[in-house]
């Protein structure tokens, strides 16, 4: 993917908004739409034809875009990231904000997106009731700018979008250009601009974030297509194969005087009727049923092999007795998600400091780093192990911090919460307990002295 730098903001002219929109619906977005296309099961042996009508044209789309994709999400974000701050304030504000947002479900579109694309693109704004809000934008109708400096610093975000008059039926392309300051909304009317209308955000960012899946931005199945192509042309041609072998021919040897009627008899009656000379047998296409399955087996280890995305129906996977063994099994996969990780860390950590950005002018006095994020696999869990290693923790490390480790835990500050609030409970309990116990006592003296 093409990464558009320039000098500053005041390089950002019309015309170049114009040009950068042409250049990326040119160079990006049909790959944008390949890949899409890829995920849903509709690969390039959909549109193969034949010169001749008459033959089978089998057209067999395998998804293994879909399986790596839904393999890699799940594996990366199946379970929801977690979050920690000494600041209990501020993570009842973030919380509270994720909670409208649906952020779990959020995050996990976007890995879905990172995964297929290799890139995602998130809006963050307030809306009417002053709250903020964050939403993720099509990659095929947005783009960022940077500067040229080492830090390739976000200059500006350019949205594109067609909106369609149904009454009319006239289509209008909408520009927006998100800057540091401001948000620019224009009409298109081929390369000429029109500003619509201007207003000031908040944010002191560019409010839309760029999330990578890798350095190259390129998409888990992407590198794997040519051998997804070859499988499903394959598979395609051993269903024609079988088609032809259903089409063969008869032929008959020394019985030239046969006509229409009794072929047409023979095949009613379910007998022939052959000279001394005569001869019948089938013509066939020869098959390699054994090569052919050979070289589709090799593709599907390759293409396996290649993504980094297991294959879960193997036998391998069934005698993984424990969840060590798996985890060696999947060292590919946790190398290729442990860089979309740290990638997809920097997006959530922008995220939050845009909006630390907002309620630090309502009043707060937070700072963005205080917030750490936690990342767990969606592996089966052995608990009993899992209970082994946290009672051998305590004492070394925060009671936070071994909360965060269990897979069954996705908030641990409020878990700890709920800890305090049983011993608060138990003491409340055993002190009433106490003095009714002592009154108790206390009259039984008094009975006895009597």
């Amino acid at each position: 993917m093409e990464f558009y730098r320039i000098t500053g903001l005041s390089d950002i002219t019309n015309e170049l908004i114009v040009s950068l929109i042409d250049r990326y619906k040119t160079k990006e977005v049909p790959r944008l739409n390949r890949l899409a296309e890829y995920y849903i099961g509709k690969s390039d042996i959909k549109k193969r034809t034949m010169n001749d009508p008459s033959k089978p044209n089998n057209k067999i789309a395998n998804p293994f875009g879909a399986y790596i994709v839904d393999t890699v999400q799940g594996y990366f974000l199946g379970k929801p990231v977690s979050y920690q701050s000494d600041n209990e304030q501020l993570m009842e504000k973030l919380q509270l904000i994720f909670d409208k947002n649906h952020e779990q479900a959020h995050n996990s579109k976007l890995g879905k997106q990172l995964s297929i694309s290799g890139i995602a693109y998130e809006l963050l704004y307030v809306n009417e009731a002053n709250e903020i809000k964050f939403s993720m934008l099509d990659p095929k109708e947005v783009f960022m700018i940077y500067d040229n400096s080492i830090e390739m610093k976000p200059l500006a975000a350019v949205r594109f979008y067609d909106v369609h008059n149904y009454v009319t039926d006239e289509t209008v392309t909408h520009v927006e250009l998100y800057t540091d300051k401001i948000i620019q909304h224009f009409y298109r009317d081929r390369d000429k601009l029109t500003l619509v209308e201007e207003y000031p955000h908040y944010f002191k960012e560019v409010p839309v974030i760029c999330y990578l899946n890798n350095d190259e931005a390129t998409g888990d199945f992407e590198k794997v297509i040519d051998l997804i192509n070859a499988y499903d042309l394959a598979v395609s041609d051993t269903a024609n194969s079988i088609e032809y072998f259903s089409d063969a021919y008869l032929v008959l040897y020394g019985m030239t005087g046969t006509t229409q009627e009794d072929i047409a008899q023979m095949k009613e009656n379910r007998v022939m009727l052959m000279d001394e000379n005569g001869k019948a047998e089938w013509l066939i296409k020869g098959t390699q049923n054994m090569e052919i399955e050979e070289f589709k087996n090799r593709l599907k280890e390759d293409i396996h092999t290649l993504s980094a995305v297991p294959n879960m129906g193997d036998e391998a996977f069934g005698n993984a007795t424990s969840g060590e063994s798996l985890k060696y099994k999947l060292f590919a996969l946790e190398n290729s998600v442990a860089i979309k990780e740290r990638n997809f860390e920097k997006g959530l950590e922008n995220r939050i400091k845009l909006i630390t950005n907002i309620l630090n002018i309502k009043g707060g006095q937070y700072i963005h780093t205080d917030v750490v994020m936690t990342f767990q696999r969606n592996l089966p869990s052995n608990l009993g192990q899992m209970a082994d290693v946290v009672s051998k923790l305590i004492g070394v490390v925060s009671h936070e911090t071994i909360l965060s480790l269990l897979p069954f835990i996705d908030d641990p500050q409020y878990e700890m919460k709920r800890i305090e609030s049983e011993k608060q409970d138990t003491i409340d309990y055993n002190f009433d307990m106490d003095i009714h116990t002592d009154t108790s006592t206390d009259n039984d003296t008094d009975i006895e002295e009597e």
